[in-house]
């Protein structure tokens, strides 16, 4: 590739910021402004005595960060005969093994243009970037090695100078350039300057694309959460919805036990039919199936069960006596009880009603001639 050929911004170029990360913490950013598929004038910052020029991005745009050449050099392979995939992952595994035992190492590689790019760099340094980007309210997409703005020559090296860093760049390896480093690298080829206006083409390029991206691995950006970037309104319509269908479903559980309620009491009329034709729907089934059994002394609804409830109840109540006893076919006992005090009377109620029956009593309690206590009480099955 020739050195001073141009590379136009593709179409869709994302609008946002580059930057140009300090070599030393404290120094001057650089930064440019990508809009309308172009690239605004070089500016500077210096994110300890100013704030950040820039001001609020719009929706959607892309920041990409360039870190230093000198903290991120760049090593170019051509591709090995294996499937890309397993290239980048192969090379990520050998830098890292090579790292083990020394400082913390972070590796990042990927294939551009055909050649497989490898970077290895101090986690610290990585750190340091991505919090020194945070604090001036910028989340990078890309931290890409800012040798890499230049286009790798088929032979010789490549120069140029963006901010105040020289960067060099030769057929195997993109670096900071260094005066001693481009005398020891630089071969019968020859050293060729990079243009200006190519220089701005790469760095729309980047930024559309960038080669390498050392956010990889425990760097990566995290993936948008479930409810990340969503409005009051949307989450409110959402809450909604859920609500909506939490009722939907109450609703069909509902209709699922009212028809399962229906065909258990159509069953029920139905076998009851066969034996008292006259029923014609639950109450009056349930009304025909009592009287039967009392008939039949069979059930709560017969004479015995109710009497045997109240003689239990006035047993531990010497003093209560009946005055008169009635039975009704309904299975409903009536009587009157007497006892010298209320409260005796009052304790037979309450065991029969302990002993779940349903009991009744006049709302107020009388007296006879000799003073007691006289009241008429009913007693059924619930």
């Amino acid at each position: 590739m020739d050195a001073e050929s141009a590379f136009p911004a593709p179409d869709g170029l994302p609008g946002g910021l580059i930057v140009l990360l300090p070599a030393r913490s404290g120094g001057g950013w650089r930064w440019w402004r990508v809009e309308q598929g172009g690239l605004g004038r070089e500016r500077s910052f210096l994110a300890d005595a100013e704030t950040a020029p820039w001001g609020r991005l719009a929706e959607g745009s892309v920041v990409t960060a360039l870190v230093p050449a000198a903290r991120a050099p760049v090593r170019d392979h051509p591709m090995p005969d294996m499937p890309p995939a397993q290239a980048v992952a192969a090379a990520r595994l050998e830098a890292e093994a090579q790292g083990i035992g020394s400082a913390r190492r972070h590796a990042a590689a990927a294939r551009a243009e055909g050649r497989l790019l490898c970077v290895t760099v101090d986690a610290d340094d990585m750190d340091r970037w991505l919090g020194e980007l945070a604090e001036a309210g910028l989340d990078a997409a890309a931290l890409v090695p800012a040798a890499l703005v230049l286009p790798r020559p088929d032979a010789g090296m490549v120069v140029a100078e963006l901010g105040d860093e020289p960067l060099a760049r030769t057929p195997a390896a993109a670096f900071a350039g260094e005066p001693a480093l481009i005398g020891l690298l630089a071969d019968g080829a020859g050293t060729v300057a990079l243009a200006a206006e190519t220089l701005d083409a790469r760095l729309l390029a980047i930024h559309r694309a960038p080669p390498v991206n050392l956010r990889q691995g425990v760097y990566a950006p995290r993936g948008p959460g479930f409810l990340s970037g969503m409005q009051g309104g949307q989450l409110a319509r959402m809450a909604a919805v859920v609500a909506l269908l939490v009722l939907v479903l109450m609703l069909v559980w509902i209709a699922k036990w009212e028809l399962a309620a229906s065909a258990r009491e159509r069953d029920a009329l139905a076998l009851v039919q066969r034996r008292f034709p006259a029923a014609s729907d639950l109450d009056s089934a349930e009304r025909l199936v009592a009287a039967d059994m009392a008939k039949r002394g069979q059930g709560a609804a017969n004479f015995t069960a109710p009497m045997a409830a109240v003689l239990a109840a006035m047993q531990p109540v010497p003093s209560i006596r009946l005055r008169d006893l009635g039975y009704s076919a309904d299975g409903t006992l009536r009587f009157t009880a007497a006892a010298p005090r209320a409260e005796d009377v009052n304790a037979v109620l309450i065991a029969l009603q302990n002993a779940g029956w349903k009991v009744t009593v006049p709302p107020s309690l009388a007296s006879d001639p000799t003073g007691a206590t006289v009241v008429a009480i009913t007693v059924r099955a619930p």
